[in-house]
């Protein structure tokens, strides 16, 4: 009987010693799987994530093309970056791209996806759109919204980086955000192409055409339509101090030939800038004078073509636009800028101009009535008798007689720590 016992026992341990094997290499067989199944995740995404998704090959671009793993120090997960992105010989453009995909990759999704699409017009303009997709899990089918875009535009044959205002003129661009009522800063140049541009308008892929648009574009290339016959004016922007007074001169009716040099002599003394509100047609006779103010750093406004814009005698809505556009298109020639504001004749405007207008109206808060006395002892007594900190001053640079009472109150006005600034430096240091 004890025989029979013991060889019970030894078929019952050797029954466990199988069951425990067997459990041993369903675990290791359950590891394996699980391991091999992240593995296969993993190549999955990092296949379909490092695939291209434009066969555009453009000759200044190389790829650089990476899938990878690194820990999070902070959470001890690993995370996975796909990364397919071109590399450029500009530095200012690769600086951008770089910081861009540091940007993504600080935000430390399990998955990274960064790809691209790049787009060619005229073998000059090349347009990138940079596109970082993040996942919360490995299975890349749970997308965190919504994606990041960067867009960056080269003009390789001048090897810089380009903007939606290298493009279009500042002018359309506050039209198109007047039409989908929202900021300038929500318009952004999406795409160059032979036919035109994409733009991005609040969040719409919207068609910029150059055959519909021919008024619109600065881009130099002679397949695209532009009114500019000089070269573009830079103006540095300068910082005004909101805490010391300021006072904004302005002009109308110039500009004025001789008269027009000398106030801006004068400003240049004391470091200070001006507006003239100039009628068209003198623009047009007079282009050196013009662009020697943009040049001073001084602001030229409308004041329309010829100064004959008179709602009193019946002027159409449709008329004073058309009038308005014209001012714009011949400043706009002479200087590659637009005009932003417009102080109409006689003060004389409605509401509905102002609603469909890009350009701010501006009236005046002191009038010297140079125009009425023609003496320049009168002009400088009206100046001191009402002008203000933050007052919007009115004088005529046609007129002799005043540029001798603006010479002497530029001095008076500086000695007593005034800051000459332009309407539209007043307007953003007061935040109106």
């Amino acid at each position: 009987m004890e025989k029979v016992k013991r060889k019970r026992r030894i078929r019952i341990g050797r029954l466990m010693l199988l069951i425990v094997g067997i459990l041993l290499c369903a675990l290791l067989l359950i590891g394996g799987v699980f391991a091999i199944k992240n593995l296969f995740k993993k190549d999955i995404i990092a296949a379909e994530f490092a695939n291209a998704k434009t066969e555009l090959k453009l000759e200044d671009d190389s790829i650089n093309n990476q899938v990878y793993e690194e820990k999070d120090p902070d959470s001890d997960e690993m995370l996975i970056y796909a990364l397919h992105l071109p590399t450029f010989s500009n530095s200012d453009a690769q600086q951008k791209l770089d910081a861009f995909v540091e940007e993504i990759k600080n935000e430390k999704a399990r998955v990274t996806h960064i790809d691209y699409e790049s787009n060619s017009a005229f073998s000059q303009y090349k347009s990138y759109v940079v596109t970082a997709t993040t996942y919360a899990d490995l299975d890349g089918l749970n997308p965190i919204n919504p994606q990041t875009t960067k867009q960056l535009y080269i003009s390789f044959d001048q090897d810089k980086m380009i903007n939606i205002e290298d493009c279009i003129r500042m002018k359309a661009i506050r039209q198109q955000a007047k039409d989908h009522s929202c900021e300038t800063e929500n318009v952004l140049l999406k795409k160059i192409t032979e036919d035109g541009l994409v733009l991005n308008v609040n969040g719409e892929d919207v068609d910029f055409g150059y055959d519909e648009n021919n008024t619109s574009f600065v881009m130099d290339n002679q397949n695209i339509p532009s009114i500019l016959k000089y070269d573009k004016i830079e103006v540095e922007k300068r910082e005004i101090d909101p805490n010391k007074p300021m006072i904004a001169f302005t002009f109308d009716d110039g500009p004025a030939p001789g008269n027009t040099e000398r106030i801006l002599a004068a400003l240049e003394k004391v470091g200070g800038r001006a507006t003239f509100f100039e009628l068209g047609y003198l623009m047009e006779t007079y282009p050196d004078t013009v662009r020697a103010i943009v040049e001073s750093g001084s602001e030229v406004a409308s004041h329309s073509y010829d100064h004959t814009y008179d709602w009193m005698n019946g002027m159409s809505l449709e008329t004073a636009v058309a009038d308005l556009d014209k001012v714009d298109d011949i400043f706009f020639s002479l200087t590659g800028q637009d005009i932003s504001l417009f102080r109409p004749p006689f003060g004389a405007s409605i509401k509905s101009l102002s609603d469909t207008i890009t350009e701010k109206i501006v009236y005046w808060d002191v009038d010297t009535r140079d125009w009425e006395s023609k003496n320049t002892e009168k002009v400088i007594e009206m100046c001191k008798k009402y002008t203000y900190n933050g007052a919007i001053v009115l004088f005529h640079d046609i007129h002799a007689t005043t540029i001798p009472a603006v010479e002497q109150l530029i001095e008076y006005y500086d000695s007593q720590g005034y800051q000459f600034v332009t309407v539209s430096e007043l307007y953003e240091a007061k935040g109106k």
